[in-house]
């Protein structure tokens, strides 16, 4: 085994090993995912029958350790973005990102991790972005950051099962199968879109994307021919099912458990979906996974 291999192992075997990391093992995991992601399409597109949807982390180690404790036996885990940026804990941000970097390197197929809006600032600016800054506090210097916005870039914007359509944040309007298939992951209309987007009834709309309502989400989903659009990024609908009972919002970090419907959120679903009620959500918020009962628009 080599040195390089030895830090991945260490940390997908321990992931409270990413404290002790040095700047040289961060930039080693780097190195080493980058060619993974870039063989992965802007789309990503799975048959498998179990698929477990991760929301915002937004730096919260603590519960990226227990939802790949928990839910590893799944045929995939589906990361919705935001990993970064507004921690609970000093160096969260870092710790999150590095353990799943880490987890992808070690199982490329079952870990997919989209990128959300906070890994699309180099292209679409958001705030707060103190990722680059804490990258300066830990290691004494922002140069690793250009290091990570070049994994940032090459990860994937959406990920689709035979019934389920995931993003970040909104859908490419008016877009059928192929057009995603085809889409660039740096472009920035369909980062807007995908990254950015809200639905129309969000109180919180932001403005960088183009809001969606339920006929587009309805004509796209039919377009692609999926059934259910499964999202994160929207804190105001978290727990909430609209649109026909055919679009979920979850996040999965503590820190916006009592917004929306409230709870630290994930999603597991089989290959047979029709709408949002034939998805198993379930929540941590009392520190023990329990069955979740969904809020209905």
């Amino acid at each position: 085994m080599s040195t390089e291999e030895g830090i991945i192992d260490e940390v997908v075997n321990d992931p409270d090993t990413v404290a002790i990391l040095a700047e040289s093992d961060s930039r080693s995991c780097l190195t080493q995912v980058l060619p993974v992601f870039e063989k992965e399409h802007a789309l990503v597109e799975t048959r498998d029958d179990d698929v477990v949807f991760v929301g915002d982390l937004h730096g919260d180690f603590e519960m990226a350790k227990v939802i790949v404790r928990c839910f590893f036996d799944a045929d995939r885990l589906i990361f919705l973005g935001d990993y970064i940026d507004r921690e609970p804990m000093k160096w969260g941000s870092i710790y999150t990102i590095t353990y799943l970097l880490c987890l992808k390197i070690r199982y490329p197929e079952k870990f997919i991790l989209l990128k959300g809006n906070h890994e699309s600032n180099y292209a679409i600016p958001c705030y707060p972005y103190e990722f680059e800054g804490e990258l300066r506090q830990r290691f004494g210097s922002s140069m690793i950051h250009e290091r990570f916005v070049e994994v940032f870039s090459a990860m994937p914007m959406m990920m689709r099962t035979p019934t389920i359509f995931a993003a970040h944040g909104g859908i490419l309007k008016g877009a059928d199968a192929e057009t995603l298939r085809t889409t660039q992951k740096n472009d920035r209309e369909a980062l807007e879109s995908l990254v950015w987007s809200d639905p129309t009834l969000s109180p919180t709309f932001r403005g960088a994307g183009d809001a969606f309502n339920e006929e587009e989400l309805l004509d796209f989903l039919n377009r692609i021919h999926a059934r259910v659009f499964i999202r994160s990024h929207d804190y105001t609908q978290l727990g909430v099912s609209i649109f026909k009972d055919r679009c979920l919002t979850i996040l999965s970090c503590r820190q916006y458990s009592d917004m929306g419907n409230k709870g630290i959120l994930v999603a597991r679903a089989h290959r047979d979906v029709s709408n949002v009620s034939n998805i198993h959500v379930e929540d941590f918020s009392s520190g023990k996974w329990k069955k979740y009962h969904v809020a209905k628009k």
